[in-house]
């Protein structure tokens, strides 16, 4: 058992999601950064999709009940155990009555915790994963407080390292690749040229559900009323006023402004460390190029992560 003594900004239970429940209004939310979520879990020897604390922003303290193996990845949170430093994506032995601590997210914005077994929550459509607008998953459907308990099963697997070259590269500027939106065409020149060269910021607002950029403004050639439109994780839109909103893993399923651009799939796990303040910039994908990236990036992780895919 893992006892949360401090929450710090927010920490939740996620696994890998809800995929194709959107029709029904439900997105599929998740571990926001899933690639440091699996190497997580790869760490400690489970599957890579075996709930685990997704923790934001820093702040946190853990108390442990028992004996075991975790790991840590994602945002850089300068992590200790009583004390004493602990390596960002690395697994290690604490002890019942160790204490792990987490400051604030120097680099990024999500870390994972990840216990052998992965730990216990609600279950809503085959996963666990808490989503906070609809009380759904994880423990009574809320984000972690102080002196909650949070039950792990009792099995023992076996610790592993991430092997040269698989570790990702966090940053503070994230440069994500992205498809010409539905409505791109609809934008006036200047928009269309300022989505791909200047980068934008994410303000404040900025949380599971979206992230506000400020940065050049967005304008259609035309004013026109929408019929909403099914978003996606990735999804730019481009309200009235200009500043584009960046859907994120518990976004809205359907929306009303134009979307702008769409992030790849391959990058959207670079969204999870999206905080305010962060850097963004997009590249254009052309083509095929989409579907090329996300199968090797796919083969790549798969041989280490068996089942695996972005």
């Amino acid at each position: 058992m893992i006892e949360i003594r401090q929450p710090g900004t927010r920490v939740t239970i996620q696994d890998a999601g809800r995929p194709g429940l959107r029709h029904l209004g439900i997105p599929k939310s998740g571990a926001a950064d899933k690639l440091s979520f699996a190497l997580a879990n790869y760490m400690v020897g489970n599957p890579w999709n075996t709930p685990a604390l997704e923790c934001v922003l820093g702040g946190q303290h853990f108390k442990f009940h028992a004996d075991m193996i975790v790991a840590i990845a994602g945002a850089e949170m300068w992590a200790q155990v009583n004390g004493q430093n602990v390596e960002n994506f690395s697994s290690f032995k604490v002890r019942e009555g160790d204490i792990l601590t987490f400051s604030f997210a120097r680099i990024g914005c999500r870390a994972y915790l990840a216990l052998p077994g992965g730990v216990d929550g609600s279950e809503f459509m085959g996963s666990v994963s808490t989503y906070l607008q609809a009380g759904l998953g994880g423990l009574e459907g809320r984000a972690l407080q102080a002196r909650d308990k949070v039950g792990s099963p009792d099995v023992t697997t076996q610790p592993r390292t991430i092997p040269h070259g698989y570790k990702p590269l966090i940053s503070n500027h994230v440069v994500l690749r992205a498809l010409e939106g539905p409505e791109f065409s609809e934008l006036t020149l200047d928009s269309q040229r300022h989505l791909f060269v200047n980068p934008y910021r994410a303000t404040k607002n900025t949380n599971r559900m979206g992230a506000r950029l400020k940065g050049n403004l967005v304008k259609p050639k035309v004013e026109r009323n929408m019929i909403s439109s099914p978003l996606l994780p990735g999804t730019l839109q481009c309200p009235p006023d200009g500043q584009p909103i960046l859907a994120m893993a518990d976004g809205h399923c359907t929306g009303g402004y134009f979307r702008g651009l769409q992030v790849i799939r391959a990058d959207l796990w670079q969204m999870g460390q999206i905080k305010p303040g962060t850097r963004i910039s997009f590249r254009r994908s052309i083509g095929d190029d989409a579907f090329e990236v996300l199968a090797r990036r796919n083969a790549f992780y798969g041989i280490l992560m068996d089942g695996f895919s972005f």
